[in-house]
């Protein structure tokens, strides 16, 4: 059943871009089937939870999140990728609505690892359907990568050019226009009052993270600005002994300190870990040839491990809080470890 979800939001999102019909599909989304139930069968007089419409319904999309773009790594400089999102929402006799519309069917996000953006920046008030709906109501979300196939394309035509070949068209067909990132995909019955009045927080499969509301005649307030935070972890912190302060004898050859910690990626996926140190005092970083960093960023394969090794010396004494910070995006910490670092005079 899941393979048929994945198969059937493809669908829509490649019917939708490629402008495949002029009017969103009637058929979009999963079989049509209606949900199973305990209750006696309604009476010849009373519809049935196919024919039940609801009251008007407003549904809106907050904000959607990527926990991983599914950048190219052979592609060097910028790591944001191009994400395109699209929303369906339908009923037991068709689609209502979709976003984006035909008329802006190339609207993208340019997205980084664990990154949230906001609908309300595109579309405001992020509502994207505003009716009535027959029987069950349901959401899809697909979010692709739009970058990842025209920028394996633009290569392999790089390729051939590079090896004289001709023609390697055999080889582009072969490759799809974009990659599904995620999707999220749920229906409401006339049983659950079609989801109204409740919000529904960080939901999807594969990557796609998604905030979404449903009300009638009031909305449920959105949600705070979420953030998404990857699972990363450090381990193996190791502070020296015995650090003292730089001695005035010492002018051209002194005592540096060898300072290390380890960073896990408990994410399934290759990650760039940012990291940074905190400190009451700041440590001298130039220990010649070289200049040791306070902060950067490390690729850490998926269920991987890095150790960070620096070294610093001193010329303030005192007790100093030692902290280490790992996030990604920059800013969006999501570890730390602090420690204390006597350094005497």
């Amino acid at each position: 059943m899941q393979v048929i979800r994945i198969v059937t939001i493809l669908l829509i999102g490649i019917m939708l871009v490629l402008g495949a019909c002029t009017s969103p599909p009637s058929s979009a989304g999963p079989p049509q089937t209606s949900p199973v139930s305990t209750q006696q069968a309604p009476s010849e007089t009373s519809p049935s939870p196919e024919q039940v419409k609801s009251p008007p319904i407003t549904v809106a999309v907050d904000y959607f999140g990527i926990r991983n773009t599914h950048y190219l790594e052979q592609v060097a400089g910028d790591r944001l990728a191009r994400i395109q999102l699209i929303v369906v929402v339908s009923d037991e006799r068709g689609t209502l609505a979709v976003w984006p519309p035909p008329s802006a069917q190339n609207l993208y996000f340019d997205m980084d690892y664990f990154q949230i953006e906001a609908l309300k920046e595109k579309l405001n008030p992020p509502v994207v359907f505003n009716g009535s709906a027959t029987g069950t109501l349901a959401v899809y979300v697909a979010a692709y990568n739009v970058n990842k196939g025209p920028i394996t394309k633009a290569q392999i035509d790089i390729l051939s050019n590079w090896l004289g070949f001709p023609d390697l068209n055999r080889l582009k067909d072969a490759i799809p226009d974009k990659e599904l990132v995620g999707y999220y995909w749920q229906t409401w019955t006339p049983l659950s009052n079609w989801g109204v009045g409740e919000s529904y927080s960080e939901r999807g499969d594969g990557d796609l993270r998604v905030w979404l509301r449903i009300g009638a005649d009031q909305m449920p307030e959105p949600a705070q600005q979420p953030v998404l935070k990857p699972n990363v972890k450090i381990e193996d912190v190791k502070l020296p002994s015995g650090t003292r302060v730089r001695q005035p004898s010492e002018q051209y050859s002194y005592k540096v300190w060898d300072f290390a910690f380890t960073i896990a990626n408990n994410e399934a996926f290759t990650l760039p870990v940012y990291w940074h140190l905190e400190s009451s005092y700041k440590p001298e970083t130039k220990v010649f040839p070289y200049d040791y960093p306070t902060e950067g960023v490390q690729t850490i394969p998926g269920n991987g491990k890095v150790t960070v090794k620096v070294q610093f010396w001193f010329t303030v004494p005192g007790s100093y809080q030692w902290k280490y910070i790992v996030g990604y995006p920059k800013g969006n910490a999501a570890a730390s470890w602090t420690g204390t670092l006597m350094v005497s005079r």
